[in-house]
């Protein structure tokens, strides 16, 4: 070898350090992403790896963080490498035997929710004699797309349960009604938490159906980025003019929540996500499974084109039955690729890293400020009372917590939603009970306040020096959706 050629040889690092960067390149897992979702969020175990790997990274000592030498031509070795990040296609969307791109093959669900391979493989199951059962979501006929469970047994029920609803539904209690009902064998279709709690049942050492012979469940799992709250997101629809009675169908498709009046037309009106996401279901936040990684078939639209769905075949009787039913007619079926893939692990990616970006709210009323600029809060005399409309059964939208600060004269007090979605103009009036009188009335509007987050309101007392602490605190919250949410009497006693 020459002298000439030795100079120009790669050191074996270099050579790796290179392939694995041209690998890489593009795909935005840089060290921004690194520093946004493991370092900030605190959950770094400072092992110095993400420096150890890359040449423009050193490890900085005094703030225990890496920190940047040189350019970041985002690359994504550091964040590759870090032991915190997930990034292997199988944590991201979990084992699978075989992936397909499938469609039906039967005319009366040509045209329905995206390929309708779902309602085609229970309509194969049904034929087949496979399942007694099936237990499947539909529209309420009582509440325009509210969502209920249901038990079907016949293709022309599957057929006329088809279409997607972006809301929760109690399926396990329709699962168990079947059992009870002696069916053997059932067919559950359900989202990634209605699956998990099924293999649970059947797989945990204290499952209700561990030692359960007489039925056998296939899992057909559903896609699920996001589930809405109906009593949230269906009022905003009909203030922007939407009437649910005349929707066909709705569907989530690139990063849209479109609504149609005609299944086969154009959507009358679309949403981003983005826009709908303060109604979004508080538990997604904490939801890290995207394709139902628990499900015999997972079936999604994610990745598989217009009119197709992404499908997984993860055990070896959901393989069996995908097959079959293709050979049968039911369903059509190609192999998935390198393409499709990517579109569902860029997204199964930021269902995954949601456990790291959930951050708790806490939001601080203060009276007697001379903060005059506040985009979320506004305090005022009370003028009128919100009239009173029925609040949605017995869920509970706010609880409260009181603490008294004596030397103050000042009651503190903490509401929280506790109702799972965003709570809009919520009206909060506190009062002072006298007999049959009302002294002292305050009232703040809040625009909007998150799930589970917390407002304190400080309200000062109406006591004299050196008298006992004794009163009557009237605490009421109402929103012009669902009238008075909240109504509760502190009563204030001296220690003894």
């Amino acid at each position: 070898m020459t002298e000439n050629n030795t100079d120009q040889t790669e050191t074996p690092y270099e050579y790796s350090f290179e392939y694995i960067q041209k690998k890489l390149e593009g795909k935005k897992d840089s060290f921004g992403m690194l520093m946004k979702e493991i370092v900030r969020t605190g959950i770094c175990t400072e092992c110095g790896t993400c420096a150890a790997v890359c040449p423009v990274l050193e490890w900085d000592d005094l703030t225990a963080q890496p920190k940047l030498i040189g350019k970041c031509t985002g690359c994504g070795i550091c964040y590759n490498q870090c032991p915190r990040t997930i990034t292997d296609p199988y944590m991201l969307m979990g084992d699978f035997k075989t992936g397909y791109v499938a469609n039906t093959n039967i005319p009366e669900v040509i045209g329905g929710q995206d390929g309708g391979t779902v309602t085609s493989l229970l309509c194969y199951l049904f034929n087949e004699h496979l399942i007694d059962a099936a237990v499947v979501t539909m529209k309420d006929p009582n509440k325009p797309w509210h969502p209920i469970a249901q038990i079907i047994t016949s293709k022309d029920d599957a057929i006329k349960s088809s279409g997607s609803i972006y809301s929760h539904s109690q399926t396990v209690e329709a699962l168990m009604d079947a059992v009870r009902q002696d069916f053997r064998s059932i067919a559950f279709v359900g989202t990634p938490c209605n699956i998990d709690a099924v293999s649970k049942m059947f797989d945990s050492p204290t499952g209700m159906l561990k030692y359960f012979m007489r039925c056998h469940v296939l899992k057909i799992g559903l896609f699920c980025m996001d589930s809405f709250a109906p009593e949230a997101l269906y009022p905003f629809f009909e203030k922007g003019g939407i009437d649910l009675l005349k929707v066909q169908k709705m569907n989530i498709n690139k990063g849209k929540f479109h609504l149609y009046y005609d299944p086969q037309g154009e959507p009358v009106k679309s949403y981003t996500i983005r826009q709908l996401d303060k109604f979004k279901s508080s538990s997604c936040n904490f939801c890290t499974d995207l394709t139902a990684e628990n499900a015999d078939i997972s079936v999604g639209s994610v990745g598989s084109g217009a009119n197709k769905n992404t499908v997984f075949a993860r055990t070896g009787i959901g393989t069996e039955i995908m097959e079959d039913a293709a050979e049968k007619g039911y369903i059509k079926i190609e192999p998935f690729n390198a393409i499709n893939l990517n579109a569902v692990l860029f997204l199964a990616k930021l269902k995954k890293v949601s456990q790291y970006t959930i951050q708790k709210r806490k939001v601080f009323i203060v009276r007697d400020t001379d903060e005059r600029e506040e985009p979320r809060i506004e305090t005022k005399p009370e003028v009128e009372q919100v009239a009173v409309k029925p609040a949605l059964g017995a869920r509970k939208f706010i609880s409260a917590k009181k603490d008294l600060i004596e030397e103050d004269k000042l009651l503190n007090l903490s509401l929280t939603n506790t109702i799972g979605y965003v709570l809009e103009g919520m009206k909060i009036r506190v009062v002072t009970i006298e007999e049959l009188f009302e002294k002292r009335p305050w009232i703040t509007t809040i625009k909007e306040l998150f799930p589970f987050e917390t407002i304190e309101i400080g309200y000062p007392l109406d006591i004299g020096e050196g008298e006992p602490i004794k009163a009557n605190i009237l605490v009421e919250a109402s929103t012009e959706a669902f009238g008075k949410i909240f109504s509760r009497t502190f009563k204030l006693a001296p220690k003894e």
